[in-house]
């Protein structure tokens, strides 16, 4: 697995309180499921604290077929 991008977002959610802060971060790499029905849920409602936001979510795409194993 590697880390291809890093952002930091901020912005205001209300006129006079503290900014929101993001810290983004695109992984690629190889995923091995352990837990199918974890894995289908987090597939589903996403992971971490920013989801409310549009983060966590997974975007998944087959290997292709030489480097299956």
């Amino acid at each position: 697995m590697r880390v291809t991008q890093r952002q930091r977002l901020s912005f205001a959610k209300k006129k006079a309180g503290k900014p929101v802060v993001l810290h983004l971060a695109t992984f690629e790499g190889r995923l091995r499921i352990s837990d199918p029905e974890v894995f289908s849920r987090t597939l589903l409602e996403g992971l971490g604290p920013a989801k409310a936001y549009g983060c966590g979510l997974l975007t998944l795409a087959p290997l292709p077929a030489t480097t299956q194993r």
